[in-house]
């Protein structure tokens, strides 16, 4: 008999530990991103700053394990030196591309969770869709005085492009939590063949074609979740 009620205790206690992070949540996330292009035409590109916010959902079978959907707005782009420019006065300046663009990113991804309660250090990992919302570029000399006009085309741009996200993050109470993750596209920034904006003129090393390029980005994060057991 007091095996019975032990072998009882202990599986209601095993079971009550398996659903304390179960279930829905809702959540809201917002944090910084250090973006640059990545590939074959990335030479002289450097980090520019943005930012990224949005809404999360996650489901969560247990403490450990979790899947969690986010809808995001996103700034990436790049600065890449080294761009000759002809201005209206006809004359050539070594100038820098200024790119920001924004996409709405939905990364679906498999969270682990090593902790108690859902708490402590995760890590995540899957597959991310991205969509392009806006864009704005422009050339700038030595001295940051933009010298070109701005273009806000999106007519260049592959307005899909498929990735992955890989990230690890900490979940200090069961709805606050910070994370790093690194986001990188497997598909073009940029469609291909002869550009129809900035880089038909504004770009001579690449012959007036859009570069062979893909979003590679840094991202500091944090986020608060509702909701669950």
């Amino acid at each position: 008999m007091k095996k019975t009620i032990l072998s009882l205790a202990l599986l209601a206690g095993l079971s009550s530990a398996a659903q304390a992070q179960t279930g829905l949540k809702l959540g809201l996330k917002g944090g910084f991103n250090g973006a640059t292009f990545s590939g074959n035409d990335s030479k002289g590109n450097q980090y520019k700053a943005g930012f990224a916010a949005g809404g999360l959902l996650n489901y969560g079978f247990s403490d450990l394990i979790s899947v969690q959907g986010e809808l995001l707005y996103s700034q990436k782009g790049a600065s890449i030196d080294g761009i000759n420019y002809t201005t209206a006065s006809a004359s050539t300046t070594n100038g820098t591309f200024k790119s920001t663009i924004g996409y709405i990113d939905v990364p679906i991804l498999l969270k682990t969770t090593i902790g108690e309660d859902g708490k402590g250090l995760f890590f995540e990992l899957g597959p991310q869709g991205s969509f392009v919302i806006n864009n704005r570029d422009f050339i700038e000399d030595g001295g940051g005085k933009q010298i070109s006009s701005s273009n806000t085309s999106t007519d260049d741009l592959n307005k899909v492009v498929i990735g992955y996200v890989g990230g690890i993050g900490y979940q200090i109470t069961s709805g606050f939590g910070l994370g790093l993750r690194y986001a990188g596209d497997i598909s073009q920034v940029y469609k291909d063949g002869a550009s129809k904006n900035i880089f038909s003129s504004a770009a001579s090393g690449f012959k007036g074609n859009n570069p062979s390029v893909r979003n590679s980005v840094f991202q500091l994060q944090a986020h608060y979740m509702f909701g669950g057991k």
